[in-house]
């Protein structure tokens, strides 16, 4: 094995010969502090580099999210979006970008676009997982399932209401049922308004 020229040496092994005990003492620190200055200095860069990525690309953007308690978590869905948001998906996630994109400035608008155009790939309505996003961002997974139950309550509960409605009413009433016949051709002229608006 060829040892190497003098040139290419490690400046301590080179002072070993020449310096004093204490003196090699203090080189080693010297060349330690070195070391150690020029590892951080490179990591500063990187993680500058990092954070500068990040910020253009708009994942670091969930700063102004709130950290709420689960109950204030699941009264701030149920009061805001789950009592409120009627009229189908459309006027759901309109609502919930307004007021947590626009208003509350939870994420921003690009960071919203991308989870809600991944959100209508996945199977599932999207203004329920739009709320489980935004609950697993205050308060993590637990979150999540609290705000999605706090969204899907009232429209379950009132459901769940006509349905025992209905089954009180009893399937054979005539006048439940003539109510339902006298929808159908509402739905219809509603149906024909809308495909010649379209």
């Amino acid at each position: 094995m060829a040892t190497p020229s003098p040139s290419m040496a490690d400046p301590i092994d080179t002072m070993e010969a020449s310096e004093s005990p204490g003196n090699l003492t203090a080189l080693k620190n010297q060349h330690d502090v070195e070391m150690q200055n020029r590892i951080e200095k490179e990591e500063l860069n990187t993680s500058s580099t990092d954070t500068a990525e990040n910020s253009a690309s708009g994942l670091e953007d969930n700063s102004k999210v709130p950290r709420l308690p689960l109950l204030k978590l699941f009264w701030f869905f149920f009061n805001n979006f789950g009592l409120f948001a009627w009229g189908g998906p459309v006027a759901q996630i309109a609502l919930i970008k307004e007021r947590l994109v626009i208003q509350d400035e939870w994420i921003t608008l690009e960071r919203f676009q991308r989870v809600f155009a991944v959100y209508q790939v996945l199977p599932g309505p999207e203004a329920a997982e739009l709320c489980m996003f935004f609950g697993c961002l205050s308060a993590g997974r637990l979150g999540g399932i609290v705000a999605g139950l706090a969204f899907i309550l009232p429209g379950f509960v009132l459901m769940l209401l006509a349905s025992y409605l209905y089954s009180l009413a009893g399937f054979e009433n005539v006048y439940f049922n003539a109510s339902f016949k006298a929808l159908q051709p509402i739905v219809a002229a509603t149906a024909v308004f809308v495909r010649r608006i379209g």
